[in-house]
């Protein structure tokens, strides 16, 4: 017989025994339990494997969501803080264009001189700072147009936006009104003789401040000496004034702008 034939029909008189043997009940049982262990061993092996994944993927999932949360308090506060910003800025825009109404003209008389020259009578009413009106003073203008002189303080827009008590806004001291047809020395005066501190800080505050007091002693020393009128925070110190060709029974309101100076704007009567 040959030798490859003698091997194979050797391997399969093994395997025949193997497979008898395997068949016996008690074999037979030893395999079922064999395959039921390896079944479970593989099924454990596999869960743990699921379970570590799981807890992977629900680490990265936490972390991913803790990233997003700490995402969103940044994004929060970030909000919180332009909207402070906005907030700020939107008082520094209202302060800087803001303006408050400083007098009123009234004009009560209109005639033509010898010269036929418009001569006018005007009751000028300053108000306090408390905006209640101070005695009217009742003057007389000749020409077409009429004017009204202020010194004027203006303060750094840095010190105006962000509500400097002392230096928040403009200060004016109401100096002589005149018309265009007299020399402005010959205008009637709107301040008291001898005055130094205008009479709208004086009267609505009872007394005025060291501060305010040694501005408008210096006023021409600051007009003259810019650099050093810049180190007390003034910008601008000069004569300001404003004018316009009245009209008979015309009321006119004059404002002084914070970070500015004065306007005129006629007053219109509200429809009934």
């Amino acid at each position: 017989m040959d030798p490859p034939l003698r091997r194979t029909r050797g391997f399969l008189n093994s395997l025949g025994l193997l497979m008898r043997d395997l068949l016996r009940p008690m074999n037979l049982l030893a395999v079922v339990v064999l395959l039921i262990g390896a079944y479970v061993g593989l099924t454990w092996v596999m869960a743990k494997f699921r379970d570590a994944r799981l807890a992977r993927e629900r680490q990265e999932l936490e972390k991913a969501v803790t990233e997003l949360k700490q995402r969103n308090d940044a994004l929060r506060r970030a909000v919180v803080q332009l909207e402070a910003q906005c907030e700020e800025l939107k008082g520094f825009v209202k302060r800087l264009t803001a303006e408050s109404r400083v007098a009123e003209a009234r004009i009560v008389g209109h005639r033509l001189d010898s010269q036929n020259v418009p001569v006018w009578t005007v009751e000028f009413v300053e108000l306090g700072r408390d905006g209640k009106p101070l005695p009217a003073k009742v003057i007389t203008l000749r020409g077409k147009d009429i004017y009204f002189e202020a010194l004027v303080i203006k303060f750094s827009h840095d010190l105006v936006k962000v509500g400097d008590p002392l230096r928040g806004k403009s200060l004016h001291f109401f100096r002589r009104a005149w018309g265009d047809a007299q020399e402005p020395r010959e205008g009637p005066p709107l301040a008291a003789s001898g005055s130094v501190v205008p009479d709208a800080y004086r009267a609505s505050s009872g007394s005025v401040s060291a501060f305010e007091h040694a501005l408008w002693l210096r006023f021409w020393y600051w007009v003259n000496h810019p650099d050093e009128a810049k180190a007390e925070g003034i910008r601008v110190a000069q004569l300001q004034a404003v004018g316009l060709p009245p009209e008979p029974g015309a009321v006119y309101r004059i404002t002084l702008e914070h970070a500015g100076g004065p306007n005129i704007l006629r007053v219109v009567p509200k429809k009934p």
